[in-house]
């Protein structure tokens, strides 16, 4: 039996004890084999391996450097773990039946209960559970997860985020805040006093960091209440006006507009949410706002569709609850839609117009003929609409045609795709992006792939800046080591380098900082250096290498991944340890103890006196040396 057959048996029976765990009480026949079947597989894998170290990351489990991720019950298992904040676990030898049937009892356990019981090294420590090991990731590591499975932490991410008054956590939950509000139980904002306040202090804290992330914080939030009015009708949302009181009245009347505009789902219901959330004293000039804004989207808003939305949220019983200042706004713009007068000749609003009546008719359109015939005026339009980098109408016809789904076999389709993404990607090769081309890129999707036009832009054309690096991260994410094998097809071409990694180091992604490590895998001294400067930057890093640095690398490279892991006070004792806890019989090894000295001083890593302490006072004749430079450093920080 091979190792990775004995892995593959070991995380099967896993699979199935989690399942019985989830079934059975912890007595049950049936579970209690299951842990006994886990046992023996773990003695199996144990003969490769003692003890045994299994890493984890969202999709992949990490065995002695090797990946497993080609398989689902690698990810599954993966996966499992990752979302419980475990970075790792170490399986030693001795593990008995009774300590390993608690650890996959509460490893069980929703990641909610799970993460109130004090994560998995309070759980060993409470079960005694001395054959176990394990190394968890901070649970903001976890926000870098998908959405849908961050919903249950998020409320403790967001409580430890304003107890600490942290703000670099403050940043991260704002910048993921989007992503996340639009998959959590919004009536529990409502309806859990805590959540509710953490959200106000989140929000107080964010006011004195960036104000704009909290204007669109509040933003995003506003809409996804109102996305979900319909399982808020029976709360009262009054109560939270608060939350809101830092958006500004134009913001508002944004978002109404948006609303009313693009989301087919808004109806009376919705506005009524939107009415009670605004406090009446500024109701008047969202109004207004509102008015004036609806009047500048005339392409937009004169359409059939918005006429009839307008109509029904002006009649019925509900819209009686609607603020009056906002049902006389809307009575006044139906009123100059119904009479508005001849269209005007301006031949751009023409144009404009056209391209939206094609839009309606193909939202609606039933019979093959016309579709095809919409869809070829569409085509032959997307060159201009390509010039005047029109990313509104893009991204509505993306949405239009990922709603009909029934088309996207036809060959026209793909024709359109490519047209929208090649734009997209000559966009992005000429590095001018906008906050609203990033929003557009959101849109694309996996059927727009261009792997090899990617990869030619930025290894043939030498098109290389963030940008074209986070489109391809962002739309082939499964295209890495096809990435990889274009790098190492590069190695020979220091001035690429430089340009590439320049780029990286500004794309904040795991990608990114797979890609630095590869780099820095097979690249020359120089490169190596500029690998880890690069990676400096980024918000993630990678530990084993950084301390395999500090044990094995020259003076230069030990100073650059040196200067990353003491940015974090859980690796910043840890490598000040890594440095000064090195053997040296009769001085033999005094070289590397006088240069990582030399080191902590040039990186003013006071932290690292009392390791200096030491080190003066070693006896003997051939310490003479270590002593002094150890001496020299202490004084030089009065010590």
């Amino acid at each position: 039996m091979t190792k990775e057959e004995a892995l593959k048996d070991f995380l099967k029976s896993l699979k199935l004890s989690l399942k019985n765990a989830s079934i059975y009480p912890e007595n049950h026949p049936a579970f209690q084999k299951s842990i006994r079947e886990v046992k023996d597989k773990i003695d199996k894998l144990l003969t490769f391996s003692s003890p045994l170290r299994i890493g984890f990351t969202p999709h992949s489990l990490a065995i002695e450097g090797e990946y497993f991720e080609k398989e689902g019950i690698y990810k599954e298992v993966a996966k499992s773990f990752h979302i419980r904040k475990i970075k790792s676990i170490e399986i030693r030898e001795g593990l008995t039946v009774e300590e390993l049937a608690a650890f996959l009892t509460k490893v069980y356990l929703s990641s909610r209960d799970f993460l109130k019981e004090g994560g998995l090294t309070h759980i060993l420590s409470e079960e005694k559970i001395s054959h176990l090991a394990v190394e968890e990731l901070d649970y903001f590591e976890l926000l870098k997860g998908e959405a849908e499975e961050i919903k249950d932490i998020w409320p403790f991410l967001l409580q430890e985020a304003v107890e600490q008054e942290d703000a670099q956590k403050i940043i991260e939950l704002a910048d993921n805040f989007e992503r996340v509000i639009g998959h959590i139980k919004i009536e529990d904002i409502f309806e859990k006093k805590e959540i509710n306040e953490n959200l106000d202090k989140f929000f107080t804290l964010l006011k004195d960091i960036e104000i704009d992330k909290l204007r669109q914080c509040s933003k995003d939030l506003l809409k996804a209440i109102i996305k979900n009015a319909n399982v808020l009708k029976e709360v009262k949302v009054e109560g939270s006006k608060k939350l809101f009181k830092n958006l500004s009245a134009e913001e508002f009347a944004s978002t109404l507009l948006e609303e009313i505009l693009t989301d087919d789902s808004f109806n009376t219901l919705s506005f009524e949410i939107f009415s009670k959330l605004t406090r009446k004293r500024k109701q008047k000039k969202i109004s207004d706002i509102f008015a004036t804004q609806f009047k500048k989207q005339s392409y937009l808003s004169h359409s059939p569709k918005v006429r009839q939305k307008i109509k029904i949220l002006l009649t019925g019983s509900i819209s009686a609850v609607i603020s009056e200042v906002y049902r006389q706004t809307l009575s006044a713009l139906l009123q100059d839609l119904s009479t508005a007068g001849e269209l005007t000749l301006d031949p751009n609003l023409i144009k404009k117009k056209f391209r939206y009546i094609l839009l309606n008719l193909l939202g609606d359109e039933k019979r093959k003929k016309r579709i095809i015939f919409i869809l070829e005026n569409i085509r032959d339009e997307c060159g201009s609409i390509a010039r005047e980098k029109d990313l509104e109408y893009l991204k509505y016809l993306l949405e239009v045609l990922n709603k009909r789904s029934d088309l996207s076999s036809e060959k026209i389709v793909a024709e359109i795709n490519q047209k929208i993404f090649d734009f997209a990607l000559d966009s992005a090769a000429l590095g001018a992006e906008t906050p609203d081309f990033e929003n557009f890129r959101a849109y694309l999707k996996k059927s727009f792939l261009g792997v090899k036009t990617h990869l030619n832009k930025i290894f043939k054309e030498n098109k290389i800046n963030p940008q074209i690096l986070k489109s391809f991260f962002q739309l082939c994410p499964d295209s890495l080591p096809l990435f990889k094998k274009n790098l190492m097809m590069k190695s020979s071409d220091p001035e690429f380098f430089d340009r590439i990694l320049e780029s990286l180091k500004k794309v904040d992604s795991p990608l990114s900082l797979e890609s630095i490590k590869y780099i820095y895998s097979f690249g020359s001294a120089p490169i190596r250096i500029k690998a880890l400067k690069a990676m400096k930057l980024l918000s993630t890093h990678d530990e084993p290498l950084l301390f395999d640095i500090l044990e094995k690398g020259d003076y230069s490279l030990k100073k650059e991944a040196l200067s990353i892991l003491i940015r974090e006070e859980s690796t910043k004792d840890k490598a000040i340890e890594k440095l000064f806890s090195i053997p040296s019989f009769f001085g033999t090894r005094n070289k590397i103890l006088i240069e990582n000295t030399k080191l902590i001083q040039e990186l003013n890593l006071n932290e690292a006196k009392d390791n200096l302490v030491v080190l003066s006072q070693k006896k003997f004749f051939w310490n003479k040396k270590l002593r002094d430079e150890a001496v020299k450093a202490l004084e030089k920080w009065n010590a």
